[in-house]
């Protein structure tokens, strides 16, 4: 067993159970061999003999809980493994009791609390690779099914045309996504958020001046049904940045954070356009501030340098560089307000305008 050599252990420990069969010690052991071999019916087994000659054996009953959950047994499994759970047992078997208290729960269709216990799994092992895996699938289904349902009895409803309009979007049919943004404002007219998607979508389609300012007209509405929406004042902002139009993309910018102060893109928007005002010392602490919410963006950092050398203090700007260039080579990029959806929120700042790139 030690050896994890199961072929042999099981040969030996059948040969030791015809000699000792009252010892529930060797049913136990034959049961983690079974178990380790995938023999799950025979492990569970192997746990119940061991436990009818020593109930008090935490150890096969924890097993047997296991068992019972990969075996379908679903409620067995739960009255065994959910008061484990709740108590500080060793690191890898909590880890194992976790996973089939969730696929138990899961199995029985307890969502609610198979998302409890997904929960506390994601908060002790927060990295670990099969529990990331196993949660993912669990709430891809779970959306699945809700979406579905949704579809099914209301497909008329705004929000299936929602719905439909961020799949497209996703997947950047962005022509086909505005269609079913219209639905919804043909059904709904002021439902927050929904010219602001039309906004972005009719952007991620092109920035040619038309769709711009198509995309502007969007924005502004979103802000006659929403008037302190950060996202709106956000892109208004960044499109009078590009046009050159640095004062009225100052007053969007400047909303932007004072309605969200933890925006982070709106943060750097706000400096990079103090600096082509030519005052880099406001920008700083926006930049600062983008660098604390966002760590892993390289753009913050390369404009802080801008600044830096503004301020002529050249050692704070190869300092800066420096940072930018290791983000960068890492793969660092824009990061902030993400939907969970694969939909961009907002436009991203990029140093394109000052490197060409």
């Amino acid at each position: 067993m030690a050896a994890k050599n199961w072929e042999e252990a099981a040969k030996a420990l059948d040969r030791l159970l015809q000699l000792a069969p009252d010892v529930p010690e060797v049913q136990g052991n034959l049961g983690l061999v079974y178990y380790s071999q995938g023999r799950i019916l025979d492990a569970s087994k192997a746990f119940e003999g061991a436990l009818k000659l020593n109930p008090r054996m935490a150890r096969a009953r924890l097993m047997l809980g296991l068992c019972k959950a990969e075996l379908g047994h679903y409620e067995e499994a739960i009255a065994i493994l959910e008061p484990a759970f709740r108590r500080p047992i060793e690191n890898e078997t909590a880890r194992l009791v976790g996973l089939d208290l969730a696929r138990a729960y899961a199995g029985l269709r307890q969502d609610a609390n198979a998302a409890g216990v997904w929960g506390k799994l994601l908060r002790r092992y927060p990295n670990d690779a099969e529990i990331l895996f196993q949660a993912s699938r669990f709430y891809a289904g779970r959306s699945y099914d809700l979406m579905s349902r949704l579809l099914q009895f209301s497909p008329n409803s705004p929000w299936a045309h929602y719905a439909t309009a961020e799949v497209h979007e996703s997947l950047a049919r962005y022509d086909l996504a505005i269609a079913e943004y219209r639905k919804v404002l043909k059904l709904e007219p002021r439902l927050p958020g929904i010219h602001f998607r039309i906004g972005r979508a009719l952007l991620a389609g092109s920035w040619d001046l038309q769709m711009v300012d198509q995309a502007l007209k969007e924005f502004q509405a979103e802000l006659v049904i929403a008037p302190q929406d950060a996202d709106a004042e956000y892109e208004i902002g960044e499109i009078e940045r590009h046009r050159g139009n640095l004062e009225s993309a100052l007053a969007h910018f400047s909303k932007a954070v004072t309605y969200h102060r933890d925006f982070a893109e709106a943060h750097i928007g706000l400096a990079r356009t103090l600096l082509s005002l030519g005052r880099a010392g406001e920008a700083a602490p926006h930049l600062k501030a983008a660098i604390r919410l966002a760590p892993q963006n390289d753009v913050p950092h390369f404009l802080l340098a801008s600044v830096a050398r503004a301020l002529g203090d050249g050692e704070r700007a190869q300092k800066e560089m420096a940072l930018y260039q290791t983000l960068h080579a890492a793969g660092g990029g824009p990061t902030g307000r993400l939907p969970g959806t694969g939909v961009a929120e907002v436009s991203r700042q990029t140093i394109e305008d000052e490197t060409g790139r």
